[in-house]
């Protein structure tokens, strides 16, 4: 009787123990709302800047061009949702209104509207255009309705708040469903303000009501985040080149938002879950400028701006400029759809499917290591609650290559991991893997890029996290070489480097003219290359045997062989870095000895916004005037402008800036070289 009475306790305390280990795990506050959850699933949506900007060539309108210069001809937003859905976005925001006050509604709160423009002869309605469209193809609809108006007469008083919250009231009203509502962060400055011509300031945390706001905005869109403003659900990720940070937690403390550091990084002990978003633009600009053609960011680009961004626990929103017949440039488009087939392309095989799986801890059966891999995201292995550490590891029936893992927290009960690292084995040596990136946070999505290694099992170490792990997903993939032409430039010292896309990708360069194969020179570091000449250069991937378009960069003659009047910086490689000349200020060039010269190289800025590029110009050798010419097209495809001419010996050359592009104070040169035989 005894020993009955002996076994049915231990049996109850073990079923007790049982129960224990299978409970949830507590949540480590603050926690994401289900709204911020779905909105986070969504990971990359599109953008969309179009208004009177775009018709005046401008990226801030001061208010003041006619509305009646808004007149596009060919408008089609189903081109723009069709483009945007091919390209993978999960949704549309639409910039309704930018700081020049135009709206693309058809609005009672102004005359500044699109009902004064041409379009459709008054009669058109941007913003139900696209919302329209949206609902057809099945995206998500958002806008974005900038609080700063630079048109308004009452900005800066009572009046005008009034009408920010009629036009508020507006959209949140006749469009259908919202899923985002952007307040972007420019407030006050100078502007037209109805023929002032002045500039105001104002505080922008009390004199605009956003709470007001977000009250009109989630009693009608309960699901909405809320982009800026004093009531935000997501954050500014505190730049707009593409980025989150390596470490990015979820959480923030309200008081420090204006913390550009704080903003890329979130804080372990933030108060507020507020996670990242990250805006960027596929040109340098927002709004379209024909200038900016060249400048559409490459493949690469792109996919470095994919893995920075959601890959590092943000979602990306992208933007698209509409051009002036009213679509999305084919140049765009097709970029995005190339970068959209590369990404699907890195993640086509899971290699983690069949893998067998070992951890050190376990939960219980309800937390267990496979759920990992059940494509569930509601299931996740979960530790001990003592356990703020743990290791699992895969094994393969036999060696596999790999470059890319994706691991997710299961969110809803906080974002925990603070570090962790990773290791290989094959045929039982062990090695580091050694990620592009500090291997710090995961949050809702992590994904680790690291070079091809080869291996037979993968494991996985969580350091040190703010509780019990709760990990949902794990996934490893091989992606292939992005195969892009390398860039080549050569600094003042005469070093030359050359960067591949892909860090897999091996590359091959000649300098002597001929094309360069996988027999060529193999690049390993920066060389240094004191002469004038041709580097061409390959990337080249060693397993599908493929090259990449060839790279060339024409060398002129160095440093050595002159001396000149102006700074380096126009020699140094590097197309962001400048001088400032003022009309008729020469830039002269004096060679050691006499050089038979047959041309230059003139590069304006490449940076966004840049101005002052040259027009025209003189170009004299030894006195005498060779060349009174200018740059035609320069304001509309400001890339290199190479001029030739009948070769002449000299030893000076004086190139003299006569005027520039917008009548500016001074010109603009980025590079500048001179073409001698």
């Amino acid at each position: 009787m005894k020993k009955s009475l002996f076994c049915i306790l231990i049996i109850s305390i073990l079923l007790s123990c049982t129960n224990i280990s299978n409970h949830i795990p507590a949540a480590i506050e603050p926690i994401p709302s289900q709204q911020q959850i779905e909105w986070q699933k969504l990971e990359t949506y599109a953008f969309i800047h179009f208004g009177l900007n775009t018709y005046n060539d401008l990226e801030w309108g001061y208010g003041n061009t006619p509305a009646s210069t808004f007149n596009p001809t060919n408008l089609d937003c189903e081109q723009w949702v069709a483009t945007l859905k091919q390209c993978g976005m999960k949704g549309v925001i639409l910039t309704a209104k930018h700081h020049d006050g135009f709206c693309l509604w058809q609005t009672k709160t102004t005359d500044y509207s699109i009902a004064n423009s041409p379009y459709k002869n008054g009669n058109g309605d941007m913003v139900k255009e696209l919302s329209d469209a949206c609902k057809k193809h099945g995206l998500k609809f958002g806008l974005y309705l900038s609080p700063w108006d630079r048109n308004n007469a009452e900005y800066g008083r009572e009046d005008y708040v009034e009408t920010y919250h009629k036009q508020i009231d507006e959209l949140t009203s006749n469009y259908g469903e919202l899923f985002e509502f952007w307040f972007d962060g420019a407030n006050g400055g100078n502007g037209y303000y109805g023929g002032t011509n002045e500039s105001r300031s104002i505080d922008a945390r009390k004199y605009y009501d956003y709470e007001r706001a977000r009250d009109t905005i989630l009693k009608r869109h309960p699901d909405a985040m809320i982009f800026g403003g004093t009531c935000q659900t997501i954050r500014w990720v505190g730049n707009e080149q593409g980025w989150a940070g390596d470490t990015d937690w979820c959480m923030i403390n309200p008081g420090l938002s204006d913390n550009t550091k704080h903003l890329n990084h979130g804080s372990e002990n933030g108060t507020h879950w507020i996670p990242a978003e990250v805006d960027v633009s596929i040109r340098p600009g927002w709004f379209y400028h024909k200038r900016e053609d060249h400048q559409v960011k490459s493949l690469a680009h792109l996919t470095d701006i994919y893995y920075r961004s959601v890959g590092h626990n943000a979602n990306l929103l992208l933007n698209f400029p509409i051009s002036l017949d009213g679509k999305i440039p084919a140049l765009d488009s097709l970029r995005a759809m190339e970068w959209h087939d590369v990404i699907n392309n890195d993640f086509k095989e899971n290699l983690l499917k069949d893998a067998k799986i070992k951890v050190d801890n376990e939960r219980g059966n309800k937390f267990k290591a496979e759920n990992v891999t059940d494509d569930n995201w509601d299931t996740y292995w979960a530790t001990e609650d003592d356990y703020n550490f743990g290791t699992i590891s895969f094994t393969f029936d036999k060696p596999v290559k790999m470059n890319r893992v994706v691991l997710q927290e299961y969110i809803p009960l906080g974002q925990r991991v603070k570090d962790f690292y990773m290791e290989g084995e094959l045929d039982g040596k062990w090695f580091k893997i050694n990620a592009f990136d500090t291997l710090s946070t995961i949050g809702y999505k992590r994904i680790v890029r690291f070079n091809t290694v080869e291996l037979d099992k993968l494991i996985i170490y969580f350091e040190e996290s703010r509780g019990p792990l709760c990990i949902n997903n794990i996934e490893a993939y091989c992606a292939p070489i992005l195969l892009t032409e390398p860039t080549i430039f050569r600094n003042y010292e005469n070093i030359v480097t050359i960067e591949s896309s892909d860090k897999d990708a091996e590359v091959y360069y000649t300098i002597d003219g001929t094309k360069p194969d996988e027999n060529s020179l193999r690049y390993e570091k920066p060389f240094t290359y004191n002469n004038k000449g041709v580097v061409k250069a390959i990337a080249y991937d060693p397993i599908s045997k493929k090259t990449s378009d060839v790279a060339m960069k024409e060398l002129d003659l160095p440093k050595e062989y002159y001396k000149t009047s102006s700074n380096s910086r126009i020699f140094d490689g590097n197309t962001n870095s400048v001088i400032y000349l003022n009309i008729d200020e020469p830039i002269i060039i004096t060679f050691n000895e006499k050089q038979n010269i047959s041309g230059f190289r003139y590069t304006p800025n490449q940076a966004r916004d840049a101005s002052g590029h040259i027009v025209d110009y003189e170009l004299y050798v030894d006195g005498k005037l060779i060349m009174k010419s200018s740059f035609g097209n320069i304001k509309n495809n400001p890339i290199e402008q190479v001029v030739k001419f009948e070769s002449i010996k000299g030893k000076e050359v004086k190139f003299i800036p006569k005027s520039n592009t917008d009548n500016a104070k001074n010109c603009c040169i980025a590079e500048f070289s001179v073409i001698a035989d």
